[in-house]
């Protein structure tokens, strides 16, 4: 079960101050307090780099797995609580394998009812199950891990969108997660919607190489 926030009228601007895991880490959100205009006029200097849409760091933090973890969940806020994950295309952009996402998708274990939501980014709750072995901590954060981002991507998203993802994550070395572990796990979870379109995206990545998202 899928339940999205809508957005909220804008908040009074505000200076988000990241939660003590996040380090020294600072995330800028539009009119808190500068303007869109000046912001882009810092990136455009080469002081800020844009990490979401509408929040920026500074170029001193590398645009890394840590950073990208960080920034989402200052974005997220209060709906990123202990036993809740970063995950689907959100965690993939954590890992470098898919575009800046326009919406920040969070895993939880029973739907709860939400807190306020960021006015700048919708965030999508999905209720689901997580054991223990599939959830990372990358840079403090809670995210799902690459298989289980993987699975999540192949299940649930259209083949355009799934197939670059996957593919790119298949691509990291670093993520340890190919196409033959992504086809087991999927050829073992056989009541699970959507298996016939995850199987066909496996099998079709396994047959043809294609780009990687960015």
């Amino acid at each position: 079960m899928e339940r999205t926030i809508p957005r909220s009228e804008p908040a009074e601007p505000q200076l988000l101050q990241p939660a003590p895991v996040l380090g020294a880490l600072q995330v800028i959100l539009v009119d808190a307090p500068f303007t869109l205009n000046e912001l882009q006029a810092l990136r455009l200097r080469g002081s800020l780099r844009e990490m979401l849409p509408g929040a920026y760091v500074s170029v001193a933090h590398p645009d890394n797995s840590v950073t990208r973890a960080r920034v989402a969940a200052a974005v997220a806020g209060e709906q990123l609580v202990p036993g809740r994950a970063l995950c689907k295309c959100t965690a993939a952009w954590v890992y470098g394998c898919a575009p800046m996402p326009r919406e920040l998708d969070i895993v939880v274990p029973r739907y709860h009812r939400p807190c306020a939501p960021t006015p700048r980014m919708v965030l999508r709750l999905s209720e689901g199950a997580m054991d223990e072995d599939q959830i990372c901590t990358v840079g403090g954060i809670a995210v799902t891990s690459p298989l289980r981002t993987a699975m999540d991507i192949a299940f649930n998203s259209e083949l355009r969108e799934s197939l670059p993802v996957l593919a790119a994550i298949n691509d990291s070395a670093r993520l340890r997660c190919g196409y033959r572990e992504m086809f087991e796990q999927i050829n073992a979870q056989v009541r699970r919607p959507g298996r016939r379109r995850a199987l066909m995206a496996i099998t079709r990545l396994m047959d043809t190489e294609l780009p990687a998202a960015g």
